[in-house]
């Protein structure tokens, strides 16, 4: 049985709405759009979504075939992790997981380590259905990692949301991922962050349970 939304919340989320006007998205677009906003209380995010074709579908069946999500923080894993559990109960797992405790951060990060591993490991036990779903709310390293491994032709994610914040390589990794051949939610420019990447799963959560599409 669906789990209903907290009051404030669907209070919210008409106030929203009637800020926004049309949007011309679809119901899980305007969803996600909506998540956000009330997140970050940043109308102005509506001018910076990216979505690539039909992804919030893809995501969704994806979701609903019990693809993991792997995340780039644990602060985004355990904003998501409710929600899981509340809906179609996804497996959760933050790449930091497979990263080493420590490392010579002058020639790379702990989250570009993580990734690899996390994907590597993945592709011992491919399943190419079940591609896993990834969350990347902070570190733009990250992304790239996973992109330059799906570049070198292993296995692209069922979802990529990239939301990484900040000024230092952020801009130009989603510049990448948009103009890569994986499936995309981004945030362009500078903004992002875990709340907002974990909105926006939570947002496809919500619809796999409901079955909205």
């Amino acid at each position: 049985m669906k789990t209903p939304e907290h009051p404030i919340f669907l209070e919210s989320v008409k106030y929203i709405r009637s800020k926004l006007g049309n949007t011309g998205l679809d119901k899980v677009q305007q969803s996600i759009l909506e998540r956000i906003i009330h997140s970050s209380g940043d109308f102005s995010l509506q001018s910076c979504i990216r979505f690539s074709p039909s992804v919030c579908e893809k995501a969704i069946n994806a979701l609903k075939n019990g693809a993991k999500i792997f995340t780039d923080t644990y602060m985004a894993e355990a904003a998501i992790s409710p929600m899981a559990k509340r809906t179609i109960n996804s497996d959760i797992q933050c790449i930091l997981g497979m990263a080493p405790t420590s490392i010579d951060t002058t020639l790379t990060t702990r989250s570009a380590i993580g990734m690899r591993n996390i994907w590597l490991d993945f592709e011992e036990k491919k399943n190419l259905f079940n591609s896993p779903f990834v969350v990347i709310g902070s570190s733009p390293t990250a992304l790239i990692s996973l992109l330059d491994l799906v570049e070198s032709g292993y296995a692209k994610p069922s979802l990529i949301i990239g939301m990484p914040v900040g000024f230092i390589g952020v801009s130009e990794s989603k510049s990448r991922l948009l103009n890569s051949e994986c499936p995309y939610i981004v945030l362009e420019g500078s903004k992002g962050g875990a709340s907002l990447a974990a909105a926006t799963t939570n947002a496809l959560l919500r619809a796999a349970e409901t079955g909205i599409a």
